[in-house]
């Protein structure tokens, strides 16, 4: 199983509810870049009144234009630098492109049917997507927070005074889309805070294995958590036969508990190890497996190399990293920070998305009929996960 992390970024397609249905063509060439100075008089148009928000400004002069947006249900106001517009009149379409982060560009692509008399395009259809400069964690977590934000508001609203646009949108996006930009979301923040901790910085490939999430989720604890419970089947050690180790098992094969190291540790992440420093590991609830051989191999007290295998009847365990990298204390600046502080919202929007799709399934049965559809069946052991006991990272 892998995650695609790094796909094409499809843009979204929202129904416009209200606002500018046509934007005026500049009286210049097919192709105006917007970088001219503007009086500030000229960009302050006034956003929907919402509650105290955070405002992300582009670090750019004040004399750029400014593609402004609100999410309302977010309380997040978004004041981005216009790098560029384009128009091609002949077919009816504007393009806006602004600066989100240093490798991150929003696209507002606007299309309909030219009015030559006017010079202006009636508005038919927009799409709002994110152009990333290079396949990072950090140009990852902004497209993947911005797209899910806008797909889970009920309201979004843009405006680029200077072009006359004001628009009110809303997004139709299906929710195992939503949640694939969430996992994408989490999985590029960690990434991020792995990239801080360690002062590295990775080049993502289109798939990330299961293998390298794992890895990813286990870096991520350490830094962040340093003492953790962890899911552990097996713990396999080599032992060399020496009478030591074998009163040294038999005294641990009376415990519930098993405890492994500290030894260093150093995973490898994107071509990269990453040095965790050093690692014990509890093992709870163990059986040895196969004691009576591994007792008879160590008793021969010749050196030789024993398997020991190590078993958790309940399939987990505690990592510690007591001197594992630490996060600098402030490693985003103000516009990731804004980012990452809608993770709670996030997830509680999607939730709220989810119940309001179980209700509408409900509507029009009766009382006897929604119990009926809404009891948990009773399944056989066939059907159960194999591997429940695993994170889900």
């Amino acid at each position: 199983m892998s995650t695609n992390i790094a796909s094409p970024d499809v843009p979204l397609n929202p129904h416009v509810l209200s606002g500018g249905m046509s934007i005026p063509l500049p009286r210049t060439t097919p192709s105006v870049s917007l970088h001219s100075a503007v009086p500030d008089s000229q960009l302050q148009l006034p956003l929907p009144q919402m509650t105290p928000s955070v405002s992300l400004h582009s670090v750019v002069p004040n004399s750029q234009l400014q593609l402004q947006i609100a999410v309302p249900d977010f309380q997040l106001q978004l004041k981005l630098a216009l790098k560029d517009r384009t128009t091609d009149g002949a077919f009816g379409r504007v393009v806006f492109e602004a600066i989100v982060d240093q490798q991150v560009t929003a696209i507002i692509a606007i299309t309909g049917k030219l009015n030559s008399a006017e010079d202006e395009v009636q508005m038919e259809h927009v799409s709002i997507s994110m152009e990333r400069a290079r396949e990072t964690a950090r140009a990852d977590f902004v497209y993947s927070s911005l797209m899910s934000m806008f797909a889970l508001a009920d309201h979004v609203y843009l405006q680029i005074p200077e072009a006359q646009l004001d628009l009110n949108l809303k997004f139709d996006t299906p929710l195992l889309n939503v949640s694939q930009l969430l996992r994408q979301r989490q999985i590029a923040y960690r990434i991020m805070v792995i990239e801080q901790a360690t002062d590295n910085e990775f080049t993502l490939p289109n798939d990330i294995s299961a293998e390298q999430v794992e890895g990813i989720a286990l870096i991520y604890h350490a830094i962040v958590q340093r003492s953790f419970a962890w899911p552990i089947e097996t713990v396999r050690v080599f032992y060399p036969a020496i009478n030591d180790l074998l009163n040294q098992l038999t005294v641990a094969n009376q415990f519930d508990s098993v405890m492994f190291g500290p030894t260093p540790r150093y995973v490898m992440l994107f071509g990269q190890q990453i040095f965790l420093g050093a690692e014990s590991l509890l093992v709870e609830n163990k059986v040895i497996e196969n004691f009576d051989y591994v007792k008879r191999e160590l008793a021969q007290n010749d050196g030789h190399k024993i398997e020991v295998v190590v078993r958790s009847l309940t399939g987990q365990g505690r990592y510690d990293f007591p001197s594992a990298p630490y996060l600098p204390s402030a490693p985003w600046n103000s516009t990731i920070q804004s980012l990452v502080n809608l993770e709670q919202q996030l997830d509680a929007r999607l939730v709220e998305h989810y119940h309001a799709l179980a209700a509408a399934t409900l509507t029009g049965l009766t009382e006897e009929e929604k119990v009926e559809v809404t009891t948990r069946p009773e399944l056989g052991e066939a059907f159960l996960i194999e591997d429940s006991t695993r994170e889900n990272t």
